[in-house]
């Protein structure tokens, strides 16, 4: 699993996440300042995951679950509860999320819509 909303199985979009396009990591977020040496000193203060990774849905039925899934667990400050795989550390991360994208919308031949291939980004709160 590497991508997953919500607290249930129900919520794992791992399968529709395109290969070779899940950039996400987990990076220190300091404080830094230079001494009177030239020397440069750094405190952490929390790390934050966060990162890009594209997405496909082949059938607009699948899309739009999707949608309903982030609008019914996101919050009031616009998060959404995600567990996310993080490439620096290897391990899962679970924790709210602000999740950006923007599909652009297709037709097959036989008139039906689909999303195009379309990146994810998501920064945790």
């Amino acid at each position: 699993m590497i991508f997953m909303i919500g607290a249930t199985a129900a919520g794992d979009y791992s399968d529709r996440v395109i290969a070779g396009s899940y950039n996400v990591q987990t990076n220190p977020i300091y404080n830094s300042w230079t001494d009177a040496n030239g020397i440069e000193h750094r405190n952490v203060i929390r790390s934050r995951t966060s990162g890009t990774f594209d997405m496909f849905f082949k059938e607009m039925s699948e899309y739009e679950t999707f949608i309903a899934l982030i609008e019914s667990t996101k919050t009031t400050g616009m998060t959404v509860l995600c567990s996310v795989l993080s490439n620096t550390t290897n391990t899962m991360v679970t924790g709210d999320f602000f999740i950006e994208f923007a599909p652009v919308r297709n037709r097959k031949g036989d008139w039906s819509d689909y999303m195009e291939r379309f990146t994810v980004t998501i920064t945790e709160a």
